[in-house]
């Protein structure tokens, strides 16, 4: 039970250290072609991609990656789980993570 408890303590510090969560959609294959290449490919919310690549998506702020069983994996701007910082300045037209803006210190009031 103490191991169990140990990797639970474990495995929630670094989530809070991580920052952001990686939400996955999954079974996103479809055949299609990008840029001549054609086959089996990831295929979601307007971005294609072949298993292995990721893609920054222009105007959405996020990198997607899709993985070799077609889920795609999407990686939002990190944010401070604990409140102290948030992140200004949010860009969309740049490319990620330089879009998510800057960590600042928490306005407390």
């Amino acid at each position: 039970m103490k191991i169990l408890f140990s990797l639970f303590a474990l495995l929630s510090f670094i989530s809070l250290c991580y920052g952001f969560s990686q939400p996955i959609i999954q079974n996103t294959r479809k055949q299609d072609c990008i840029d001549g290449r054609c086959g089996q490919l990831c295929a979601w919310d307007g971005a294609k991609l072949f298993p292995g690549d990721n893609l920054n998506q222009p105007g959405k702020c996020r990198l997607l990656a899709c993985r070799s069983n077609f889920d795609i994996a999407i990686t939002p701007c990190p944010f401070d789980m604990t409140g102290q910082t948030v992140y200004v300045d949010q860009d969309n037209s740049k490319p990620y993570p330089d879009c998510c803006g800057k960590k600042v210190p928490r306005n407390r009031n």
